[in-house]
């Protein structure tokens, strides 16, 4: 016997206020290992805006010959060069920009594309204690704002710092005194601005799990707004909403005082330098250490530089905002998905009557987190031991909360057990392919839940490639419109446009398309009148011994004719047998038949 497999493990969330350690924010070493399949576009985009600087940094020595030489007439070939430069420069600038545009959409695409494939591989367990709009939030608002850390971050500031080092070079040639004093100043700009710009990642982190918060409250009323307005809830749940939103404003002011702080520093400080400069240069070319000409390059040099040191602020703010993204970002991707063994050979299959599934000592428990941040364990199964014979309909029936659901989730490997072993066909379901088994089985839900779009396109989920007659003899067996408008009609989100019948009579439709051998019903009457209950009372009845059937059920009339009845209590199997029997042996279930007057 197998005992204690490993649970499902989550990272924990950390949120303000929650007296955890904060995650540590993503950095320069964590995006460029995220940018590593686009360094070639990188690499170009760089070498553009590179040469574009060199082109840049011509023209003030042409400019400065022209004034150093001018002899009274128009400088018609150096202003014909000076043009061609401009045009040539800001030609290979927008190339640069093109190239990062295009990398930038490309980077957006393939992190979103890894992020849905990976959050759509997370263990049930992981996604049901994941709020559904933080999720949503991450795919998309986080990856459009880390998509700045390559459109318009790391290479605008390599060429940024190209850009500087060419003009230092350049004014050192022309003036060491007045490059002495440029000096000290960028120096001390440019450790300011990245001190204050640090500061907005942390921001930009809180900002960003604001705004996913946001995305969670709207998402959940949306998804109950019938609720909410039969309830009288819509204007608390709207100030619920209008506070998250307060705290996504709160977010982002903190991070735009920053980077107004850092932009404005940045500003004034090159306003200042550029005056100094100016005065100080007046004095050298005064006193014969320097031309007229020179002086111009050297402040145009200056002015070459200024704009990348006030770009510089910007920058760091943006970059920021952009690792406090990828922070969230590499949270999801850092929880480990559902794993699976390959596709392998099925069991031979059983004669009816042999089990396809069997349980032994079988106990779970499901990992739930508690308020002092602690994980506290609730036992969901206690020492289940069943067989599920094939070729037969076999239901189970109890209280709320008796863990049948819970025994469907293990059947489907949407969790694996805590203690013990489930086997199909015989082999423990563990070296089995998750896909593989769940290729065996239709499996109709409790909330029988429809995706949007139509009815076709909700009855093929289970059969893609079923005809338009199967699709329509399916509804048929199920009492809907068996017709190509009810076929091609939208459901709504979440089958909003349906009603509770009609979902859960189009899920078993869907069920009837796949033709699994094995069929679980969850709970599949609750919403349907007695007419329609007879479809599901049918099919239990087949005994055609094709297909191996389990119910969960509430209503006893739909299961009375069952083959077994497995008679469940607190997580534990208290009885099991045939309807009459166990109105002989059962009080629980003696109790659930004359509660339904069916005793």
């Amino acid at each position: 016997m197998t005992t204690v497999v490993a649970q499902e493990t989550v990272p924990p969330d950390v949120t303000p206020g929650s007296g955890q350690a904060a995650p540590q924010v993503a950095g320069f070493r964590q995006a460029l290992a995220l940018l590593r399949p686009y360094r070639p576009s990188m690499v170009v985009a760089f070498a553009f805006g590179a040469a574009s600087t060199v082109l840049a940094a011509l023209q003030p020595l042409l400019v400065s010959s022209t004034v150093d030489g001018f002899a009274g007439g128009v400088p018609y070939g150096a202003l014909g060069l000076m043009f061609a430069l401009l045009v040539a420069s800001a030609t290979l600038n927008g190339l640069e920009q093109y190239v990062l545009q295009r990398s930038g959409e490309r980077f957006a695409f393939d992190t979103r594309q890894r992020l849905i494939r990976h959050v759509y591989r997370l263990p049930i367990g992981v996604l049901e204690r994941r709020e559904r709009g933080d999720l949503v939030s991450r795919i998309t608002t986080d990856v459009s704002q880390t998509r700045s850390i390559l459109s318009s971050g790391l290479v605008e500031l390599a060429t940024s710092l190209i850009t500087v080092l060419v003009s230092i070079v350049m004014m050192a040639l022309i003036d060491w005194v007045l490059l002495a004093l440029a000096a000290l100043a960028i120096f001390v700009v440019i450790v300011a601005v990245y001190l204050i710009g640090r500061r907005t990642r942390p921001a930009g982190l809180r900002a960003q799990n604001a705004v996913g918060d946001l995305a969670t409250v709207v998402t959940r009323a949306l998804g109950a707004i019938r609720t909410i307005r039969a309830t009288v809830s819509t204007t608390r749940e709207a100030d619920s909403a209008v506070e998250r939103a307060r705290e996504a404003l709160d977010a982002g002011f903190a991070v735009a005082r920053l980077r107004a702080v850092v932009q404005t520093f940045s500003g004034v400080a090159v306003q200042l330098l550029l005056v100094a400069v100016v005065a100080a240069g007046a004095i050298r070319v005064a006193a014969g250490s320097l031309t007229i000409g020179q002086l111009s390059a050297f402040i145009m040099y200056l002015l070459l530089m200024a704009t990348p040191i006030t770009v510089f602020g910007g920058l760091v703010s943006l970059l920021g905002e952009a690792f406090g993204s990828l922070t969230r970002i590499m949270e999801i991707q850092a929880m480990e998905p559902e794993t699976d063994t390959p596709l392998t050979a099925l069991p031979a299959r059983t004669t009816p009557g042999e089990p396809v599934f069997t349980l032994r000592d079988v106990s779970f428990r499901y990992p739930r987190r508690t308020e002092n941040g602690s994980d506290g364990e609730a036992w969901a199964l206690r020492n289940v031991t069943l067989d599920f014979p094939g070729g037969r309909t076999t239901a189970v029936v109890g209280p709320s909360g008796a863990g049948k659901s819970t025994l469907f989730a293990l059947l489907e490997r949407f969790h694996d057990v805590t203690e013990g072993e489930i086997g199909f066909l015989g082999e423990d379901v563990r070296r089995l392919s998750r896909d593989e088994l769940r290729g065996q089985i239709s499996y109709v839900e409790q909330d029988a839940p429809a995706l949007s779009g139509t009815v076709r396109d909700n009855l093929l989920l289970g059969a893609h490639t079923a005809s338009r007659e199967r699709c329509l003899e399916a509804l048929r067996r199920v009492n809907l419109p068996a017709t190509d408008d009810f076929l091609d009609a939208q459901v709504g989100e979440v089958g909003v446009l349906l009603s509770g019948g009609e979902r859960q009579r189009l899920a078993i439709a869907r069920a009837f398309l796949a033709d699994a051998p094995i069929l679980l019903l969850d709970e599949v009457t609750s919403n349907l009148d007695s007419n329609n209950e007879k479809v599901v009372q049918d099919v239990l009845r087949a005994k055609d011994g094709t297909q191996s059937i389990i119910v969960i059920a509430h209503r006893l009339s739909t299961v009375v004719a069952a083959d077994s009845i497995i008679v469940m209590e607190n997580g534990r199997v208290v009885a099991q047998g045939r309807h009459e029997e166990l109105l002989r042996i059962s009080p629980l279930y003696r109790e659930l038949a004359h509660n339904q007057l069916l005793a």
